[in-house]
């Protein structure tokens, strides 16, 4: 029988694998990560700045509309540019407190406004000969109006 006993005999224990690891680290530091409210509040003050500057742009697209300048020139410009004002919305961050949920709404829906105002205005211009009524909404353009205010002053509030 001690030919039977050899089957239930334990194998030698092996080296714990993680012993060479400990014995080679000396020291472990954690670093802290990144503030995900300073990372957010960064992604949204970038935004607002590029939406900043993209207004002044159409607000000279919007008066050459009112002009009633060729569609063919303004719509290669108008059609990005709105799309440029819909990605901005679409990239804002979730906010991280209040005040930040709040100045994400108003940027939400002024980015909204300008991209809706510039195609509403390019459509307007495509089928302006239609009616008198289209030409008094397009002599009645005068910029992105008091949303583009609003988007200053969410500026503004940033850049403290």
């Amino acid at each position: 029988m001690p030919g039977v006993m050899r089957l239930f005999k334990r194998a030698p224990a092996q080296e714990d694998p993680g012993e060479a690891l400990r014995r080679t680290v000396s020291n472990v530091t954690i670093l802290p990560e990144e503030d995900a409210r300073d990372a957010a509040r960064a992604r949204l003050r970038r935004i607002v700045a590029e939406a900043v500057l993209l207004q002044d742009t159409a607000a000279e697209l919007l008066a050459e509309i009112r002009d009633r300048r060729p569609l063919a020139d303004l719509a290669p410009r108008g059609g990005p540019m709105a799309t440029r004002f819909f990605e901005l919305r679409r990239e804002l961050p979730a906010p991280a407190d209040l005040d930040m949920a709040r100045q994400c709404a108003t940027v939400s829906v002024v980015l909204d406004h300008h991209g809706t105002l510039i195609v509403t205005a390019l459509q307007m211009l495509s089928v302006e000969w239609r009616s008198d009524a289209i030409v008094d909404q397009l002599e009645r353009l005068d910029g992105l109006g008091a949303p583009a205010l609003r988007l200053d002053a969410v500026y503004d509030e940033l850049a403290r």
